[in-house]
């Protein structure tokens, strides 16, 4: 896999499909299809036969690039997918800095025109600083009707290299949204699990109170990261905030032990394990998570 498709720091996430996952057809029947527009560069993988199933616009990381591994590990599956890259690639920005999510909107958008999904339903799945996009932009637009994110970061960060300086007048919000910088919001104090030391989550949270659909989060408990925080605590704050505001959608929350940061590949997971965790709880992790998640897309309904 060329290094420009690779995420992570290093890691090969998701390295080589395994095989025997059930339902999947071969990497053969798959078609791959580049996807070069102005605000809109991916590859979209179709299975080789329509279904009656949601669609996923896949993102990356913090480090950018085009991650292809899960979109096309969906497309086994029968979802039709997008692998959606942000920055750090082709002529994209170099860096998450002042990204458009209405870039992500989209994406969404062309998606569901493009391969008609069952009930026009379009997930986004993200990773790290992409799980946080995905839950971001969920909170802002109902054209997103569900989300996967793994080890995500739950409060809006700053630029890449500055995210929790908020005080750093120079630092930059790392992302727009109809051409102005997204800022958190904050939880109301009277909701705050601890008003007297008060969270990341609670000052600069994603309003995930007004994603309109449902949320599966996946975290490690060895995750180490996401700068000032992490990643099990932040999804345990996300479902906490989901509860006060009594969120009508489904959400699920699974954590799991010697697990790291690099969980969002698709089984079988080659390592190496980073940012926490052993390869042995990345593995665990990923191979009891993804068939959740393909039971999670399948569910979903509007």
């Amino acid at each position: 896999m060329p290094n420009n498709r690779i995420p992570s720091r290093r890691a090969v996430l998701g390295g080589l499909l395994g095989v025997g996952l059930a339902g999947a057809v071969r990497a053969s029947e798959i078609r791959a299809v580049a996807v070069r527009q102005p605000g809109l560069v991916g590859t979209l993988f179709l299975p080789p036969r329509p279904s009656e199933r949601p669609a996923v616009v896949c993102l990356t990381g913090v480090m950018g690039g085009l991650w292809e591994a899960p979109a096309e590990a969906l497309a086994r599956e029968g979802f039709a997918t997008l692998a959606l890259a942000t920055h750090n690639f082709e002529n994209l920005p170099p860096r998450l800095r002042l990204l458009p999510l209405d870039n992500i909107a989209h994406a969404v958008d062309w998606l569901r025109m493009r391969v008609a999904p069952r009930g026009d339903i379009v997930a986004v799945r993200g990773w790290s600083r992409g799980g946080e996009a995905a839950l971001l932009l969920a909170s802002l637009t109902d054209t997103v009707n569900a989300v996967i994110a793994y080890a995500p970061r739950c409060y809006v960060g700053r630029e890449q290299d500055k995210p929790n300086n908020f005080a750093d007048p120079t630092a930059a919000a790392a992302w727009t949204w109809k051409g102005a910088p997204v800022e958190g919001t904050k939880l109301p104090r009277e909701m705050m699990a601890d008003r007297t030391h008060q969270s990341l989550e609670d000052m600069f949270g994603i309003p995930v109170e007004r994603i309109k659909g449902p949320v599966m989060l996946v975290s490690g408990a060895a995750d180490t990261g996401l700068a000032g925080t992490t990643a099990q605590f932040g999804c345990e704050t996300v479902m906490r905030r989901l509860d006060l505001f009594k969120s009508p959608y489904k959400r699920s929350h699974w954590n799991y032990p010697d697990a790291g940061h690099t969980i969002a590949g698709p089984p079988a997971f080659s390592g190496p394990a980073e940012e926490g965790g052993t390869l042995a709880g990345d593995r665990a992790a990923i191979a009891d998570s993804w068939p959740r998640a393909i039971k999670f897309l399948n569910d979903i309904r509007i």
